[in-house]
């Protein structure tokens, strides 16, 4: 996934061409013996799901006030892994969501805005 930014990194210009979202598609298929596309797809979008709550969890668990140790950690082998790109996907999302509560001053349903 890290050698194919253009099926993670909204942020990039290679992300919204079809040609070379495809040409990843079809490498990884051949890397990981998968011979269905939309099988793909769907083992990116589950990593990409769980990734995103288990961001969401440390989050939560920040947001409590309780101590650093209290803090959420994710038992997920390959989490560290995925954090070290995808992070900074959920980075521009939190500051949109933080910009968007400290100048409103409200507590409302977040729209999040990848950058």
């Amino acid at each position: 996934m890290i050698r194919y930014p253009c099926l993670w990194d909204k942020s990039i210009e290679e992300y919204k061409s079809r040609e070379k979202r495809d040409f990843a598609e079809e490498c990884l298929m051949e890397s990981l013996q998968i011979n269905d596309v939309k099988l793909l797809r769907q083992k990116i979008r589950s990593i990409r799901c769980t990734y995103n709550q288990k961001v969401s969890k440390i989050s939560n668990s920040k947001d409590t006030g309780s101590g650093s140790k209290t803090v959420y950690k994710p038992k997920l082998s390959w989490f560290e892994f995925a954090n070290s790109f995808l992070c900074r996907n959920v980075e521009n999302n939190i500051q949109v969501e933080t910009n968007l509560v400290s100048k409103n001053k409200l507590k409302k349903k977040i729209i999040f805005i990848t950058l």
